[in-house]
């Protein structure tokens, strides 16, 4: 798997009664594979857009479900290489990611698993952006257990206000 990193879920623990099969996502083959997912599920498409959950399971497989899914129940529990939010343009019949980002509060991937879903967007032949619209850096408190989101290079618990580690930590 060319030294890719896997992540295990570090979320809240009672999520895990989302992982279910009826709550598993969709493993995308190819566009029209995509497309057909898009309409049998009725998702929501806003102004020819749509955002979806993500992961990258360890097969290396584009994994989407509904917005307001856990990426936990859409990775059927399994450990990921990577994990976020999926935006696709519809444009009559072509689809292509006009956003993504690595915001998985249940995974906490490093801004590095851009390299996997880069690879796997190519090997789809999906237009996509030369790396993710929106970049998270996450931190777990040392002190308090809590996942903070970093911003602005402040690297201070927004809860406790303890210092957070400047190196990834889950």
């Amino acid at each position: 798997m060319e030294n890719q990193k896997s992540y295990s879920y570090v979320g809240p623990k009672d999520l895990l009664s989302l992982v279910k099969d009826e709550n598993r996502g969709h493993r995308v083959i190819d566009l029209n594979n995509l497309a057909v997912w898009m309409g049998n599920n009725r998702q929501m498409i806003e102004y020819g857009r749509l955002t979806a959950t993500f992961v990258i399971n360890e097969a290396q497989e584009l994994v989407i479900a509904d917005r307001h899914s856990e990426h936990v129940a859409c990775a059927g529990g399994k450990n990921v290489l990577a994990a976020g939010e999926i935006t696709f343009s519809l444009d009559g019949e072509t689809i292509e990611v006009i956003g993504i980002t690595n915001q998985s509060t249940g995974y906490c991937p490093k801004v590095d698993s851009w390299s996997i879903v880069h690879k796997v967007l190519d090997a789809m032949v999906i237009q996509h952006p030369d790396y993710f619209t929106y970049a998270f850096e996450f931190r777990r408190c040392t002190d308090c257990g809590n996942t903070n989101l970093v911003k602005d290079g402040d690297f201070t618990c927004a809860i406790c206000e303890a210092s957070l580690d400047e190196a990834w930590n889950y």
